[in-house]
């Protein structure tokens, strides 16, 4: 033997095509621990090869193209939504900023409906059809009615790219539907959401609010974003799809009960009481929903307790906003303010993202950039009465979808279990606040929604109500 060993490296290259399988015992021998067994392949060897995998599949399928370019889109609006261009922000407290900007989920949504429309460019023009009344009204009152003022405009890209990150999400579930990559991404911003939380805790935040604001939202968590409330909606989104995430393995409940975890406590370090109170109904909601249709669990029980833990965790900060803001500050004047203006335009509205602008006009808590709390007012503010309407028609279109796919075919698919579930959550919030129309969060709420429409009408088509 120890001649046979000897002689190997001297055979030279006549052994050239054998020496992979030559050299195994060897190896073997000399990997292996005393207690017999053998190490595995170390961490950078397994990054290695999923790199390669990964990279594999992108060049040879292209529905993992589609999910990739979804993943990013997730990641840079819920994680990274920074501004690349211009350099100087007008600050506007409207829907969108004071003058058209680029942002970096602005190009993920360029590159989704690139790779998108390479590859299924019919089923992309389709996801659109629900958009096509609200787009053609944009258009008829851009060019009859509203101004072309760098305000205006940027609020007629922001609801342009509702619409196109909708359509995004509807053709985008059909590659997605066996991984779930969007769920997934959602539950990894959140984990990341907890950890810029707890570096802030510790005394290194990762971002920094300075100003008037810096007082308003001391004690209350706000992670990567600019407001508590912002951080509050984005963690509501997350536990819809935490909720919906597949549980086929122990190693994946571990993760799903887990991640819900997180998504209660980023809500109550918030304290933002109508995402509180929107996260608990649409947990009592879904439970009530597995249990009337025969689906109940004992995991449940699990998800009971976390939600009780929550609400307990909550009366403290509960208790003392309730009692320093028992009316909800000057909503009812907002109010006021924008049935004012709505009764003024009610057709044309004021123009997309100018409603502080022409309300503070005559309004000075308007004009110091507090706009009405209700995105159905603010919208037919904006947009004119039958614009509000045509705008959120795909998302009512969604509910409906969902709400048949449940109650109709009593299908056993989560998602649209999930999205009834919180329907009446994302109707307080959106009742309570304007922000569920701003920003990243609208587009969002608009990814998410056209993602669930699709996972619902593939339940009803699967089940043989109308076709795909």
């Amino acid at each position: 033997m120890l001649a046979q060993r000897n002689a190997g490296p001297a055979a030279g290259p006549a052994l050239g095509p054998a020496l992979g399988p030559a050299a195994g015992p060897a190896e073997e021998a000399s990997a292996s621990h005393s207690s017999g067994r053998h190490r595995g392949p170390s961490l950078l060897t397994q990054l290695t090869s999923a790199g390669r995998a990964l990279v594999e599949g992108l060049r040879s399928d292209p529905d993992q193209r589609i999910v990739a370019v979804l993943a990013v889109l997730v990641a840079t609006l819920g994680l990274a939504p920074i501004a690349l261009a211009p350099s100087e922000v007008v600050i506007y407290s409207g829907v969108a900023t004071g003058t058209p900007m680029l942002y970096t989920y602005t190009i993920a949504i360029a590159a989704a409906v690139v790779v998108i429309a390479i590859q299924t460019r019919r089923q992309l023009a389709r996801a659109f059809f629900p958009w096509l009344p609200f787009l053609g009204w944009m258009l008829l009152f851009a060019v009859l009615a509203w101004d072309s003022s760098p305000r205006t405009v940027s609020g007629l890209v922001h609801f342009s790219l509702v619409a196109i990150v909708f359509a995004i999400g509807v053709t985008a579930e059909r590659a997605d539907r066996r991984n779930s990559v969007l769920l997934w991404a959602f539950a990894a911003v959140a984990w990341l959401q907890l950890f810029a939380i707890t570096m802030a805790v510790l005394g290194f935040p990762l971002r920094r609010i300075a100003g008037q604001q810096a007082l308003d939202v001391l004690g209350r968590a706000t992670g990567l974003t600019s407001h508590p409330g912002e951080l509050a909606k984005l963690l509501f989104f997350c536990g819809m799809c935490t909720l919906t995430l597949p549980q086929k393995t122990v190693r994946q409940r571990w993760v799903a009960w887990s991640t819900l975890g997180v998504v209660f406590l980023g809500v109550s370090l918030t304290q933002s009481r109508s995402v509180l109170a929107a996260v608990v109904s649409m947990i009592l909601i879904l439970v009530v929903l597995e249990f009337v249709t025969g689906r109940w669990q004992k995991k449940y029980f699990v998800v009971i307790g976390i939600t009780g833990l929550l609400g307990l965790v909550s009366v403290p900060w509960l208790i003392k906003r309730f009692t320093a803001d028992p009316e909800g500050g000057d909503r009812q004047h907002l109010l006021q303010v924008a049935f004012d203006v709505i009764r003024e335009h009610p057709w044309a509205g004021v123009g997309p993202n100018s409603y502080v602008a022409i309300a503070g006009a005559s309004d000075p808590l308007t004009a110091s950039g507090v706009p009405v709390h209700n995105v159905l007012l603010l919208s037919a503010a904006e947009l004119g009465v039958i614009g509000a309407l045509l705008l959120w028609l795909p998302f009512a279109m969604t509910a409906t979808t969902a709400i048949h796919s449940v109650f109709r075919v009593r299908t056993s698919e989560l998602a649209p279990r999930v999205l009834v579930s919180a329907l009446p959550g994302l109707v307080l919030i959106g009742m309570t606040g304007w922000g569920l129309m701003q920003g990243p969060y609208f587009l969002m709420l608009a990814l998410i929604a056209g993602y669930f429409y699709a996972r619902s009408r593939y339940v009803r088509v699967a089940s043989g109500y109308g076709r795909d």
